[in-house]
């Protein structure tokens, strides 16, 4: 999801669901088995780019803090192998700064939190004034990638205690934590196992973790479609250039899954359009791609590109988290009744596949559900028409939140830009700790759905 027009980050289209150091140890007070430099076995741990404690350094020509902070592969086994964790630290722009810092959760899984160092700059802005702004790359991720590694370490848990590990190191008191796409759900994990170090909590385009994600991908792919269809409908230029556009879609999938045209399946074309929902700046061509393939014109649907791979390539973070978590909801079955069921099993049998001969790891299940009345206050964003994680997914926010709101940004996707009308939101949030009386008449008016676009 996006804040301001880029905190989202495409949880299956980039197949591994918002800068790391690597810390060494202190932690014995937060309940953590960290290993520290003595006793390491350094076989596997190469020099670290940074040193620990963080030193001044430049990120993407922004003044930050770095340091490599060095963690158990094992926590079981704390004298074995290491792993090093890219931090980045941006510090609070004027002195001094709060006890606690925010910290930002990539999405995917796998992407770097530190990678997105400028941008979350500039998007955090507001809350960098007073606190510091903590970016870890999440094992396996960017600078906290090995080459290899034991496949069942690289869980959203073990990450999650590495974030608290690194939290306990550098003497923040609590954590103000952004979650965005998959970085909600690694959100929702480190809130369970160290709920007495999240201040407040952010969502930005989250699923809860106890909704299995595949199990509702084709109803949420048809209700953002439905609600395109809607848009067409009240739009009397769309309306008459495109009258039928969304039965033609669910008629060219069944027929082109039958009989592929030009080497391309229904499948493919729902997997395109399923992309081109999740940003609404493309959504609006759908109309236009879907009728122009009715009638043979294959132009405006090649332009769109090939959409998602039909062969899903995991590496070991992805392995992990995708193959042993149970939100990923890899055994989901249909049918759905929409027009992405076929596409939808397609995707879930790719994954199967590739976790056929990766290793597995149990997983408590207490972990992955949530309980009532959290007193962590929530702020989750949502895009109205987001075909992954739509407001839904988010079932009985209150009952488990009670200080908790969610904003929803009608006729918006996944990813999105909608301006900064949300930096005074976020800031007031996390200055006042709660979601009672917040408000966000600064974002009134902030969507505007571009037009359908009408002619190749």
């Amino acid at each position: 999801m996006s804040m301001g027009g880029h905190l989202a980050s495409h949880r299956v289209r980039r197949p591994y669901r918002w800068v790391v150091w690597l810390l060494v140890g202190l932690v014995a007070a937060a309940g953590i088995s960290v290993g520290v430099a003595v006793g390491i076995d350094r076989a596997f741990f190469s020099d670290p780019q940074y040193p620990w404690p963080p030193e001044p350094c430049v990120v993407q020509g922004i003044d930050a803090r770095c340091g490599t902070f060095v963690v158990p592969e094992n926590r079981e086994n704390p004298n074995g192998r290491a792993i090093g964790l890219n931090v980045v630290v941006l510090p609070a722009l004027s002195k001094p700064a709060q006890a606690d810092a925010v910290t930002y959760l990539a999405g995917g899984p796998g992407d770097a939190a530190t990678e997105e160092a400028a941008s979350l700059s500039g998007q955090l802005s507001t809350l960098n004034t007073t606190r510091d702004i903590l970016l870890v790359d999440q094992r396996g991720t960017g600078g906290s990638r090995p080459d290899d590694g034991d496949v069942t370490q690289y869980g959203t848990r073990m990450a999650m205690d590495d974030l608290d590990a690194v939290r306990a190191a550098l003497g923040y008191r609590q954590l103000d934590v952004v979650g965005s796409s998959y970085g909600g759900t690694a959100a929702q994990v480190y809130l369970k196992l160290h709920p007495s170090s999240v201040r407040t909590l952010i969502l930005a385009g989250a699923t809860a973790i106890d909704v299995p994600f595949f199990d509702r991908y084709a109803v949420n792919n048809q209700r953002a479609l439905d609600q395109l269809a809607e848009l067409c409908l009240a739009d009397p230029t769309c309306r008459r250039a495109f009258p039928d556009w969304e039965r033609q879609f669910g008629a060219l999938v069944k027929a082109w899954n039958a009989h592929p045209v030009s080497g391309m399946t229904g499948d493919q074309l729902a997997s395109i359009v399923h992309v081109m929902l999740l940003d609404g700046t493309k959504a609006v061509s759908i109309p236009l791609v879907v009728s122009s393939a009715a009638k043979g014109d294959y132009r405006p649907l090649e332009e769109e590109g090939p959409g998602e791979n039909r062969d899903v390539d995991l590496n070991l973070m992805g392995s992990s988290i995708w193959c042993n978590e149970p939100w990923a909801g890899l055994d989901a079955r249909g049918p759905w009744g929409t027009d992405f069921d076929s596409y939808t099993d397609g995707r879930i049998a790719a994954f199967r596949n590739a976790c056929s001969s990766v290793p597995r790891r149990a997983e408590p299940a207490s972990l992955w559900t949530l309980r009532a009345g959290s007193p962590v206050p929530v702020l989750a964003l949502v895009g109205g028409a987001d075909p992954q994680d739509p407001v839904e997914n988010l079932p009985d926010l209150k009952r488990h939140f009670p200080d908790s709101r969610a904003i929803i940004f009608p006729h918006v996707g996944h990813s999105f830009g909608i301006g900064g009308c949300l930096y005074p939101i976020l800031a007031s949030f996390v200055d006042r700790g709660t979601t009672r009386g917040l408000d966000i008449t600064s974002c009134d008016g902030a969507v505007v759905v571009p037009p359908f676009e009408l002619t190749d």
